[in-house]
């Protein structure tokens, strides 16, 4: 379990929180507590048990009214919103479809590919985070935004989705150049920034797999690339990497290119 944040981050969160749901700074911080200050969780756990039990028809419904509002061809896609159509949603949330924000909301509606969003996707996605309306997808983006930087499940979450996001053709890896580009938005302020005070991971990855990998991504690369920065994020020397490691090749050689460029000494971990 991770360590239970300072006074002054508790403070935040409980403000952050109050900014959320219409309640008092006693019962918010009894809420965070109870979930270990993971402000998404608390929030989530807030309306839930102030929601009637009533609600989810009314819930359905109103997701339902937003979804068809924004539905391109109406007549020949009745389930589905499009690229224009998504960009007009995200126009109204005020999501820049170029941040990071994008991605979030894009898990969030589980849409299957960028710029498409599903009847059925937008429905389970806003239903489960309890999001009925624009405000509250508005307010639920920004919050999962702001925890992307700590790598922490809101981050995995979104990362791991936007491989899905991103395949195109029905193919099962990325292009280099859409991996590159995604990695460059994900390890990158205001999402999780993969250097440390020595080392410019991020790019340094990114150099690497441009000048000697050159081929697609496959989903396993993709998901222990995420892996392998979080570590090295907290192991700047590597100590947690092994020749006897279960680490893909491509990462093996990419420590070994690390070493050398960094001259070795300090990232010897033999």
């Amino acid at each position: 379990m991770a360590p239970a944040p300072s006074s002054a981050q508790q403070k935040g969160l409980v403000a952050e929180f109050l900014s959320i749901a219409p309640t008092d700074k006693t019962t918010a911080a009894k809420i965070l507590k109870q979930h270990n200050w993971n402000l998404s969780a608390a929030v989530d756990a807030y309306f839930s048990a102030s929601t009637p039990s009533n609600t989810g028809s009314s819930n359905r419904a109103a997701i339902t009214k937003i979804f068809d509002k924004y539905r391109d061809s109406p007549k020949d896609s009745p389930d589905e919103i499009n690229l224009d159509g998504t960009s007009n949603l995200l126009n109204e949330l005020e999501i820049d479809v170029t941040d990071v924000g994008a991605l979030v909301f894009f898990e969030l509606v589980q849409s299957p590919s960028l710029g498409v969003i599903t009847r059925q996707g937008c429905i389970d996605g806003l239903m489960a985070a309890n999001a009925d309306s624009i405000p509250k997808i508005r307010t639920i983006v920004q919050q999962r935004r702001a925890q992307l930087p700590s790598g922490g499940d809101a981050f995995r979450v979104a990362y791991n989705h936007t491989f899905a996001l991103a395949l195109q053709d029905r193919q099962k890896s990325l292009a280099m150049e859409i991996a590159l580009e995604f990695w460059t938005v994900l390890f990158s302020s205001p999402a999780f920034e993969w250097q440390t005070g020595t080392t410019p991971w991020r790019e340094w990855w990114l150099e690497f797999y441009q000048e000697n990998v050159k081929r697609a991504v496959n989903k396993d690369l993709w998901k222990q690339t995420l892996n392998f920065a979080l570590e090295t994020v907290k192991d700047d020397s590597l100590g947690f990497w092994s020749e006897e490691s279960s680490w893909p090749s491509v990462i093996d050689e990419f420590v070994a290119w690390a070493k050398e460029k960094r001259g070795g000494e300090a990232m010897d971990t033999n």
